[in-house]
């Protein structure tokens, strides 16, 4: 089978492309802004293009021959209106499915993506998976829940206070899943995904309240940590100071208000993915030797 994987750079991307090339049954290409930072996927038996997911070219040439194709859109952390730089994406895998019928899609979308308000930046996945729907006969849509990732950007206040800074309340729970587990999900539905308009909801082993994060990350550094409840302008003003645009830290505060409320808790996709990962094994294995490296650069 030949797969076409965007973002091969990405927590998600990356390890996907991994799976693929380690079991033998894909021929993969790999789309790629910096075809630097792929060269050990060159040296598994990859194929790369170089080129950007905006540019209908450089998708043409990666798609060429490929029966299936892995469409995630990194998030722009300076985008002036995050959900119509989503639709842009969107609007760039629609044509390409209009261009190559063939194609199946497999698209990294999220937990809540069915709604189309209230939740932040997954307003653009919403908008993003009625346009590929709408252009491509074989779509799945992977709707993944809250990444056990995100803690990692935490580390600089975990190092320097002990702290997970949040508008949620420490109670708030998410059945978090690892992006490993993402991936072989994505690697799953690539291979043998069915034909059709699906979304799969992919979840956790375990619903995790955030001071349980706190808790865990704590035990396996070997130091307290604890999750606070900010005020949400404090939040935004730590965001946008670190480089986020405002909107996207207007989202991000929306995004928390969504899983405060419940908004996010749903699970209404016709097919489930369960990952493996708990976020203890998490924590020793990622966050510990990530909080090791930060503090000892420090």
């Amino acid at each position: 089978m030949k797969i076409t994987i965007t973002t091969p750079a990405g927590h998600i991307g990356s390890k996907l492309a991994d799976i693929l090339l380690n079991n033998g049954e894909a021929q993969v290409t790999v789309l790629a802004r910096t075809p630097s930072k792929v060269e050990h996927l060159v040296t598994q038996g990859a194929r790369v293009v170089a080129g950007d997911q905006l540019d209908p070219g450089a998708l043409d040439k990666a798609v060429d021959g490929a029966e299936v194709l892995f469409w995630l859109v990194g998030m722009d952390y300076t985008a002036a209106n995050v959900r119509a730089r989503y639709n842009q994406f969107a609007d760039a895998a629609s044509d390409t499915l209009r261009r190559h019928p063939q194609l199946r899609i497999v698209h990294l979308s999220s937990v809540g993506a069915q709604l189309p308000e209230r939740t932040g930046p997954i307003k653009g996945l919403h908008d993003a998976e009625q346009k590929l729907n709408s252009a491509g006969k074989d779509v799945i849509h992977l709707r993944a829940n809250y990444f056990m990732e995100n803690v990692l950007s935490s580390l600089p206040t975990i190092a320097a206070d002990g702290a997970i800074y949040s508008t949620a309340p420490g109670s708030v729970t998410a059945e978090q899943v690892a992006t490993a587990d993402i991936a072989e999900a994505a690697a799953h539905y690539l291979l043998r995904g069915p034909r059709g308009h699906h979304a799969v909801d992919i979840l956790g082993p375990e619903n995790i309240s955030f001071d349980q994060v706190a808790a865990t990350v704590g035990e396996a550094i070997g130091k307290p940590v604890r999750h606070v409840q900010i005020p949400p302008d404090a939040l935004k003003n730590a965001l946008t100071s670190a480089g986020l645009s405002a909107d996207l830290a207007a989202q991000l505060l929306e995004l928390q208000q969504a899983m405060t409320d419940g908004v996010l808790r749903a699970v209404v996709g016709d097919l489930r993915w369960k990952g493996k990962s708990t976020f203890r094994q998490f924590a020793n294995e990622v966050i510990k030797p990530a909080y090791r490296q930060a503090t000892a650069a420090a």
